[in-house]
């Protein structure tokens, strides 16, 4: 099916198209989404990285950026979509794009060989291109030489599939997720189906606050507006219901320059937190939450980010049988104590006892000598400067 969708495309890539008509050449994917939603009242936001070329060197044009379906290609109709366009950490939405009104593009300096690369994105709307089952391809418009007449129409070498907020098990259905970070905002999550980091990863999104107004970018999706927009180092977006390997791993990126910067893995798509991204079936109604335990814990200059509060996470997987994780979180430093006890409250286990740095960790537990039943675990904290932590949690040893 794919190769008969590129062979399409290929039929529009003809010579004698005016340079104002939309052509599949000079922009090229770095990093795009496999997936995106659709729905007029359930809009959500986009990125992806790409490089436009073929322009002239050290120069600074007008651009928006839209979504094109592949009847569009050979066509002066650049498609559908809002654009949030991107001026190094400066977000911006419109809904009226023009490349004569300031409201409606933004600009960008190619470098000396007449390229560009950068974050590009959008909302979808309503309109039918974002209809569930199509592949769209993302488009740039821009002028020529900064005067608001248009010059070139480009769209990517890559398209993305149409997914709706659906609680079927249908190619075509996806569910929301979301998640809480401590995380710089602006900065780049990109979710992938593997461990590897390998093949496109299933969405591209970044991190709150934009400093985008949910008012100004109407119609969003009510988990995003509730629970993610404006809020610093939260992210949202949707992914396949089909999806039997889940979310495997989670890649924290530059704003900058699209680099890594940290990542999360999960081996089975099942997170600290509990968060089940296998083939989910929440919709739109039910997203799946993530929290700051799932999320990526090296910084830039690999040093542990100080989490910004105490937290104890179930262990996963529960129940288990015979070992599992259970990750907890310090935003300072102090003695510190994890045991497990039976119903009976006696201790049967102690697998932390010293005094430990701020940070997030992860410890194993091998149940192995222990019988079948419900257990509880309890993390205790003494800081230096007599603060003090405690909670506990339920596990349960299935044999």
């Amino acid at each position: 099916m794919k190769s008969i969708f590129l062979a399409v495309l290929l039929a529009f890539f003809i010579t004698g198209l005016t340079d104002a008509q939309v052509v599949q050449s000079n922009f090229q994917g770095v990093l795009v989404p496999k997936y995106i939603a659709s729905g007029s009242s359930t809009r959500l936001p986009y990125l992806y990285r790409a490089t436009v070329s073929g322009l002239n060197p050290n120069s600074t044009y007008r651009y928006y950026t839209q979504a094109c379906r592949y009847t569009d290609i050979g066509t002066t109709n650049s498609g559908a979509g809002n654009p949030i366009l991107i001026n190094g950490s400066n977000f911006r939405y419109t809904s009226s794009t023009s490349l004569s009104n300031p409201a409606g593009y933004d600009s960008l300096t190619t470098d000396n060989t007449g390229s560009y690369t950068g974050w590009f994105g959008f909302v979808h709307t309503g309109n039918s291109r974002f209809t569930a089952g199509n592949y769209v391809i993302p488009t740039i418009t821009l002028d020529s030489m900064r005067n608001g007449s248009t010059k070139y129409r480009f769209a990517l070498n890559d398209s993305i599939f149409v997914l709706k907020f659906s609680d079927s098990t249908i190619a075509t259905a996806g569910t929301g997720i979301y998640g809480l970070t401590s995380l710089t905002p602006k900065n780049v999550l990109s979710l992938y189906d593997n461990v590897s980091n390998t093949g496109k990863p299933l969405a591209v999104v970044y991190l709150e606050a934009s400093g985008i107004d949910t008012i100004t970018m109407a119609s969003l999706v009510p988990y995003y507006k509730d629970s993610v927009s404006m809020r610093n180092g939260r992210w949202g977006t949707v992914i396949p219901n089909i999806l039997a390997n889940g979310v495997r791993r989670l890649n924290y990126h530059s704003l900058a320059n699209g680099q890594i910067i940290g990542y999360n893995t999960s081996a089975n798509g099942i997170w600290p937190s509990g968060a089940n991204t296998v083939n989910p079936n929440g919709g739109s109604t039910v997203p799946i939450r993530m929290t700051a335990v799932d999320i990526i814990t090296i910084s830039s200059n690999n040093e542990l980010l100080v989490p910004d509060r105490f937290s104890l996470s179930q262990n996963y997987p529960n129940p288990f049988n015979p070992s599992t994780k259970i990750n907890f979180s310090l935003p300072k430093s102090g003695y510190v104590s994890m045991k497990v006890f039976n119903m009976l409250g006696q201790e049967v286990y102690s697998l932390v006892n010293e005094e430990m740095n701020s940070g997030s960790y992860t410890l194993d537990f091998n149940a192995g000598n222990l019988n079948s039943g419900i257990y509880f675990y309890t993390l205790n904290f003494i800081g230096k400067d007599g603060s003090s932590f405690k909670d506990t949690k339920k596990l349960t040893l299935v044999k």
